[in-house]
C-alpha cells in the first residue's frame, strides 16, 4: 500500500482540490490520504471528515500547531503503507508527478525526490529574494548530501529507509534529515515544477530560517560523531 501524507494548517480551500486529484493519480494503486491537521481554525478538519466519505481518507487532528516535520512523522506512524508519499496541501506540488514518484520507490531506489534544482526543474513566480534564500539553504547543506534538492517537501520514501531512525523533527524540512540519517542507497530526483500557491498564506517566516540553522547544526553533529566512529 502507499500511503500519502498531507500535512494541513488552514488550507480548506486547497484540500478540496488536493485530495480528488491525489485519489485520482493513485487510482491504479492501493492507498490511503493521511491528514495531519493543526487544529485548523479555518475549519479544514471539517471539509477533510466530509471527503473521507468518498475517498479513502484518514483525518488525523492535533491539539495545535506543533511543525510540518512532526506533522509528517505523526502521519508515518499511522500510515498503513510500505510506501510513504509527502505532499503539501497548497497545491504547489504537482500531484500528476507522483506516478514517476511512486514508479522509482517501486522499482529499486529507496527515496523518489519531487526536484525543483535537477535538471528541467523549475519554480514559477519566486521573488529574487526567495530564491536566493532557498539555493543558500541548499548551499549550506552540500556537506551532508550532494541531492540537489534536499529541501523538497515533495518525495516518497520506503518505510525500511526510516525504521529505527531517531528524528529531531526540527522545522520543516524533514527530507534532508532523512537522508543524513536514513538507511538509503539509492536516491532518484525527478524534475517538476513548483507552483505558485493558489489560496491561502505562505507558513514560512523567521522562525523557519532559524530552526533551519538548528537542524543544521544537529546534523552536521550527528554526522561528525558518525564520523568519528567509523560508522
Amino acid at each position: 500500500m502507499i500511503s500519502i501524507i498531507v500535512p494541513t494548517y488552514n488550507e480548506r480551500e486547497n484540500i478540496t482540490k488536493l485530495i480528488p486529484s491525489v485519489h485520482k493519480t493513485l487510482e491504479e494503486h492501493e492507498h490511503e490520504i493521511v491528514v495531519v491537521d493543526d487544529n485548523s481554525p479555518d475549519g479544514t478538519a471539517k471539509i477533510v471528515e466530509e471527503l473521507s466519505k468518498e475517498y479513502p481518507v484518514n483525518l488525523i487532528v492535533r491539539s495545535g500547531k506543533l511543525g510540518l516535520a512532526s506533522a509528517i512523522l505523526h502521519g508515518f506512524y499511522h500510515a498503513k503503507g510500505n510506501i510513504l508519499g509527502v505532499i503539501d496541501a497548497d497545491l504547489q506540488h504537482p500531484p500528476e508527478c507522483m506516478r514517476e514518484l511512486v514508479e522509482a520507490t517501486s522499482n529499486g531506489y529507496d527515496i523518489a525526490i519531487g526536484s525543483r534544482y535537477t535538471e528541467n526543474g523549475e519554480i514559477a513566480g519566486w521573488s529574487r529574494f526567495r530564491a536566493l534564500v532557498s539555493r543558500v539553504a541548499v548551499a549550506l547543506s552540500k556537506p551532508l548530501t550532494d541531492v540537489k534538492d534536499p529541501m523538497s517537501g515533495y518525495f516518497f520514501v520506503k518505510r525500511g529507509v526510516i525504521r529505527d531512525v531517531s528524528f529531531k523533527s526540527i522545522g520543516y524540512k524533514l527530507l534532508l534529515e532523512i537522508l543524513v540519517k536514513g538507511s538509503c542507497n539509492n536516491v532518484k530526483e525527478i524534475p517538476y515544477t513548483f507552483k505558485v500557491r493558489e489560496n491561502g498564506e505562505s507558513k514560512l517566516g523567521i522562525r523557519e530560517y532559524t530552526d533551519y540553522l538548528k537542524l543544521l547544526c544537529h546534523l552536521y553533529s550527528f554526522k561528525l560523531k558518525r564520523l568519528l566512529h567509523g560508522r
